[in-house]
């Protein structure tokens, strides 16, 4: 059975197009942004927020629009690692992508991890976040959060 069904196809029938036909605006804003860690963040945790209250500002401040902007939809979120050390040292990294609104378990808020390892100095992907954040959530700074960890593993002396 194949299925020919599409938007146009729904949005012919004027029923429908009445009930959707609103005044909706969509804007799409790609920004680049750049955290440096500080070594001494290499044993245990430490997390980074993707976005934040002043970020989201800044990028639509320049848009001009019929109607204030309530709502921010993240889409995507392409995350890049590099190591500021020598190619060829292995190092095991995990990193969670999270909704730190959500208050209970962290497993609960994870919204993708990831596990690879830095030993050729870089580790890059992409993780669909698709969700919406209203701009007044006052809780905004914690809606995407990444967390990371490097596991070490004990020296060997005298190899």
């Amino acid at each position: 059975m194949n299925l020919a069904i599409s938007v146009a196809k729904i949005f012919e029938i004027p029923t429908v197009r009445n009930w959707f036909k609103r005044q909706k605006e969509e804007y799409y804003v790609v920004s680049q942004r750049e955290h440096i860690i500080d070594c001494k963040y290499t044993k245990g945790k430490a997390k980074i927020p993707i976005i934040n209250k002043r970020i989201i500002n800044k990028e639509i401040q320049d848009i001009k629009a019929k109607n204030p902007i309530k709502y921010v939809h993240l889409g995507g979120t392409e995350i890049l690692i590099k190591t500021c050390f020598r190619e060829g040292i292995d190092t095991p990294i995990e990193i969670y992508l999270a909704d730190d609104r959500i208050t209970q378990t962290i497993e609960k808020s994870i919204i993708s991890a990831v596990r690879d390892n830095l030993i050729y100095q870089k580790f890059k992907f992409i993780i669909s976040v698709n969700y919406s954040v209203a701009i007044n959530d006052r809780n905004i700074d914690k809606s995407l959060v990444l967390y990371w960890r490097i596991s070490q593993k004990p020296a060997l002396i005298g190899m």
